[in-house]
């Protein structure tokens, strides 16, 4: 026979899991960086090295669209322009690249956290 302490330990275990934040699904948005100058396909290691360690940042995709880096965050957790200056400082000063935050909405496929 089980023990019905044991029982009723696991189930309030598993009830604090299921009602903890962190087990909830959290939504997750695109933001789309342009790269404009003839210099900004040589630095996407650098922005992706400066963008990905960013609390809230789930991926950064450099190659499904050209000219852009995708962005999927944790919807108010990081803001566009946190990850526009990070981009920014990612970027040598003799390099000719320019980093925008793309207004329109631009999609390459559901992001794999998204799934």
């Amino acid at each position: 026979m089980r023990n019905p302490g044991t029982i009723r330990f696991f189930l309030f275990l598993l009830s604090g899991y299921l009602a903890s934040p962190a087990a909830a699904e959290t939504s997750q948005e695109r933001v789309a960086l342009f790269l404009s100058g003839p210099d900004c396909s040589a630095q996407h290691q650098s922005i992706v090295a400066a963008l990905t360690p960013i609390s809230g940042v789930a991926r950064v995709d450099p190659d499904s669209v050209p000219e852009h880096v995708l962005v999927d965050v944790s919807s108010g957790v990081v803001v566009p322009e946190d990850l526009l200056a990070a981009a920014r400082r990612a970027l040598p000063s003799a390099v000719s690249c320019q980093v925008e935050i793309m207004k329109s909405c631009i999609s390459a496929g559901r992001s794999p956290a998204g799934r």
